[in-house]
């Protein structure tokens, strides 16, 4: 019943121009899910009737059940198809009361959520939030990929982030979450305040790390370790300024990074993925550049077979 109350409501004030920008954008995702095809034709069988008791023109047959029917069917349909044109160009989707927001290869969004608190999306990415934050918390799913969060301050209602077997709680600050499904691990970076990381049960048990600015946790999905270290907040969200950097990385994450952003498959023998290295580069660098600065830093040559990347050690002349 809640539901459908919200639901007409939504529609009244669609129908009165009264919806903000936030609220027309969930109109029009609950519209492409065909949600609201019931309150809206009930909204505008209300104003036929209500037309035909102010306005009473001379006329020898008046509106038939069936003509209003089709009335109704026209506007409906109208607004169906601006929802689809919509849908189609909008990342944005909402399955009931969760909308779920997408991210391509080369895109980046900035999302506001309904307590007013704002996230970046990275390329490939999928978030999960309530079109409303009710109860005593707020919470969000970030179902893979990474997200930048700057929380509005609620002492009185924590935000919660879930991540792969990991909650990050906060009650207002910022920072940087990573949790792509092709990495073995995932970070979580203070920028600004200070947030509480729990893993999930597992050998050990709960572990719970606090962090403050520059602080990093480093969880370990397969051994569900987690641990903290000191690192420079600013480098974990040079994505948002379009940088692919890389911090101390494993050569074997920057491979599964750049097979995600390219879509090619690197081999590379054990030796090399154990590598760790820091390398930054401009997000229109091509993959042979990319190859190219690595190689040359790492002593390494690769080349191309059969649409695969082959990387090995540089043999030395004899």
């Amino acid at each position: 019943m809640e539901e459908k109350r919200f639901l007409e409501e939504l529609v009244k004030r669609y129908v009165a121009n009264s919806l903000s920008r936030e609220e027309l954008d969930i109109f029009f995702r609950l519209m492409a899910e065909g949600k609201l095809n019931d309150a809206l034709a009930s909204e505008l069988d209300k104003e036929s009737r209500a037309e035909a008791g102010i306005v009473k023109p001379l006329q020898t047959r008046s509106w038939t059940p069936v003509f209003r029917t089709l009335r109704i069917a026209a506007s409906v349909l109208l607004v169906l198809g601006l929802s689809f044109f919509m849908w189609k160009q909008d990342p944005f989707r909402l399955f009931g009361n969760t909308v779920s927001v997408v991210t391509v290869k080369g895109e980046r969004k900035e999302v506001k959520l309904p307590d007013g608190s704002t996230v970046w999306l990275n390329e490939s990415s999928r978030m999960e939030y309530p079109a409303r934050f009710e109860g005593k918390t707020r919470k969000v799913t970030l179902v893979d990929g990474e997200a930048y969060f700057d929380i509005k301050r609620d002492e009185l209602k924590p935000f919660f982030v879930e991540a792969s077997g990991t909650t990050t709680r906060v009650l207002g600050t910022a920072f940087n979450i990573r949790s792509y499904h092709f990495l073995k691990s995932i970070l979580v970076t203070v920028t600004r305040g200070k947030v509480e990381v729990q893993k999930a049960e597992g050998p050990g048990g709960p572990d719970k790390k606090i962090l403050l600015p520059n602080e990093q946790v480093y969880y370990d999905m397969k051994t569900r370790e987690i641990r903290k270290v000191n690192v420079n907040s600013a480098n974990a969200v040079a994505w948002k300024e379009g940088r692919l950097l890389f911090d101390n990385e494993s050569f074997a994450n920057v491979i599964a990074i750049l097979e995600n952003k390219f879509d090619v498959k690197i081999r590379a023998e054990e030796s090399i993925r154990q590598y760790h290295m820091s390398a930054e580069f401009a997000s229109t660098d091509s993959l042979p550049r990319i190859l190219d600065l690595l190689s040359l830093a790492n002593n390494l040559e690769y080349r191309f077979e059969n649409n695969q990347i082959t990387l090995t050690t540089k043999r030395s002349p004899i």
